[in-house]
């Protein structure tokens, strides 16, 4: 069955295996050998299913030689039995001929009952794996996918592989095995009129098969419009209140409207060139065969060289005999339809996931130092050449204006993306070589964006951990304070948060992320515009909890609002992807201008914070901004 497979695929495609299957994957990420064809890497998924593998495939057998042996008992009953009127020999072979009959009923079930679980097992397999190794790629790549496109790959594109498996693949290897059965049988009936149908099947193979691979593009385009719909329907779920709001529900209806009428053309297209092609081999598979048989066989009947039973065989499995191929040449589409999405799933699979490091455990101390390190996303660099330390159990602030390279730093402190140039330490040992799943329990992360799961507020703090216990949870919400709005809701800690947290506020889902954040007792603490999207009241709450939260803590903190950061022991001052002061907030005031510009903006009303280290408060530029943190 798993060889059957295999070869169906490459029937559809006119390609043949030339590596073995089992080769050691690290063999082919150093391309030491090239990666076999996707349809033979199916091969094992079937090695944990042998037992539903060899049911199906011995019923099949079975119903195969069941539906030959029919019409040679009606061959024999005309042949033999009437001229005979051995009337007991005709009921033997009548009963035996339904007994054949119910046979197949009953063994057509079990084989379709066990290879359609069978596909069922192998697509929940591959959705495993596929999703499983989801997980394992960099962040950066997620940054370069839509959701859309990875739903299309994990749920539709496995969903054609389980149409193959339990009914695609079924018919057409069970169209094979009765083809070679049918014309084994008629050349030892008749091997002339066979050899002249031998001889006649590979115009009809070839124009099916060169037919169908021109159709092969156009299942392509099929499904990468599919994975583009699907792509849009996401974002423009996702970004409805933007759409909303802004009055662009019309635009985003006729963006999908016209992605879909392309996708309409272009079934309609191929279902049109389909037709024409099922109708010419339905044409010349049927009425002409029996025609052509009936013309060649007529005179040698009367001549009584060959008899009656003779003729109904040739007919019947002449009629049948090309049936398999009318089926193969419809099952092409979703042959090619699952190989397609067979590529694009193993497209995913061969993406080598994030690297681990070599193993080192970190050590205990947490002093951080970023040497000479250049990134870039695409073309642009986006860090270039930025060196800083960060002293164990201290506190540095980052900021400068929007798209400096703060984020990116602390993604490359989070081993999200990597350095292209130069290196980042951890305590003097590379952050490369460290292993990756103790680092970032290392680390406590709080982003801007706040990402809760529909569920318990308990399982959001502990991230679903049952490492994480009750009481840690409430001590990292009472170190953030927001033990008092937890035990306010209905449930307390048993309250059922929504998707996204769309029934508690801003502000509620920020401090949470913070109490997220400290659940594990972490020793380094990043802060990514934690109190970015916070209001005033809620982020003087915040900063009332930052001594608590950042005490003994390696701590970065990214800000653009400068009120929790300015008793920083080090600020470093972004600007397009470079440094280009540092200090602590007093010094920057003196020697960094765009700094100082920056305190002014958002304090103007505070002299004391404008005053440059001997020297008087500056007046500032007259420039204010609506809604900026003020020091009360």
């Amino acid at each position: 069955m798993a060889g059957l497979a295999a070869f169906c695929f490459r029937l559809a495609s006119r390609q043949t295996c030339t590596v073995c299957l089992f080769m050691s994957p690290s063999w082919y990420s150093m391309g030491l050998m090239p990666r076999p064809l996707p349809e033979n890497r199916i091969l094992a998924y079937f090695q944990s299913e042998k037992k539903l593998a060899a049911i199906g495939f011995s019923s099949m057998l079975a119903v195969t030689a069941g539906q030959l042996a029919g019409p040679l008992i009606l061959k024999s009953i005309i042949d033999e039995s009437i001229p005979a009127k051995d009337v007991s020999g005709l009921l033997v072979r009548a009963f035996g001929y339904l007994g054949i009959v119910a046979a197949i009923g009953v063994l057509g079930y079990v084989q379709n009952m066990s290879i359609a679980k069978l596909g069922l097992d192998i697509v929940t397999s591959i959705k495993k794996s596929l999703f499983g190794h989801l997980l394992t790629l960099p962040v950066s790549w997620f940054d370069a996918h839509p959701v859309g496109e990875l739903i299309s790959r994990t749920e539709s594109d496995t969903e054609k592989l389980r149409e193959f498996f339990s009914r695609t693949g079924i018919s057409l290897a069970a169209n094979l095995l009765f083809f070679g059965g049918m014309m084994t049988v008629c050349f030892f009936l008749e091997p002339g009129i066979t050899l002249w149908i031998t001889a006649a099947m590979p115009v009809l193979v070839f124009f099916v098969f060169f037919f169908f691979d021109k159709l092969r593009v156009r299942y392509e385009r099929t499904r990468s419009l599919y994975a583009m719909i699907s792509s849009m329907v996401a974002e423009f779920v996702q970004g409805i209140e933007v759409l909303v709001a802004f009055g662009r529900r019309a635009w985003a209806a006729d963006k999908l409207d016209g992605a879909a009428k392309k996708k309409r053309d272009n079934d309609v297209y191929t279902y049109l060139l389909e037709r024409i092609a099922m109708s010419a081999l339905g044409f010349f598979m049927g009425p002409l065969f029996i025609f052509l048989v009936v013309r060649s066989l007529a005179p040698r009947i009367l001549a009584g060289t060959i008899s009656l039973g003779t003729l109904l065989v040739f007919i019947d499995y002449g009629r049948r005999l090309f049936e398999p191929l009318m089926e193969i040449a419809e099952n092409i589409r979703g042959i090619q339809q699952a190989r397609v999405s067979l590529r694009r799933v193993f497209g995913i699979l061969d993406l080598p996931p994030e690297s681990k490091g070599s193993g080192l455990l970190p050590g205990p101390g947490c002093a951080i130092e970023f040497r000479n390190v250049w990134f870039r996303y695409k073309d642009d660099w986006v860090l270039e050449d930025v060196s800083f330390f960060i002293p164990s159990g201290r506190m540095t602030a980052l900021v400068g204006p929007s798209g400096s390279g703060k984020s990116t730093t602390i993604g490359l402190l989070c081993r999200f993306y990597t350095p292209e140039r130069g290196e980042i330490l951890v305590d003097g040992v590379p952050l490369g070589d460290l292993d990756l799943a103790s680092w970032r329990r290392m680390v406590g992360l709080v982003l801007q964006d706040v990402y809760l799961f529909p569920g318990p507020v308990l399982e959001n703090v502990r991230i679903y951990d049952s490492g994480v216990d009750e009481d840690r949870v409430r001590r990292a919400l009472d170190l953030v304070q927001a033990t008092d709005f937890v035990e306010a809701m209905p449930g307390g800690l048993a309250t059922e948060l929504r998707e996204r947290g769309s029934n508690i506020s801003s502000g509620e889902k920020q401090l949470l992320s913070f109490a997220r954040a400290l659940a594990v007792d972490p020793p380094i603490v990043v802060l990514d515009e934690a109190t970015a999207s916070v209001d005033v009241v809620t982020e003087n709450r915040i900063r009332g909890a930052m001594g608590g939260m950042l005490a003994g803590r390696t701590s970065v903190v990214v800000a653009h609002r400068l009120s929790s950061v300015l008793g920083a022991e080090q600020i470093l001052y972004f600007e397009r992807g470079k440094i280009i002061a540092r200090g602590t907030h007093g010094s920057l005031m003196q020697d960094c201008p765009e700094y100082a510009r920056l305190v002014r903006l958002q304090f103007p009303d505070s002299e004391e914070l404008q005053a440059e280290p001997g020297g008087k408060p500056d007046a500032g530029n007259g420039i204010g901004i609506a809604g900026s943190a003020r020091e009360t």
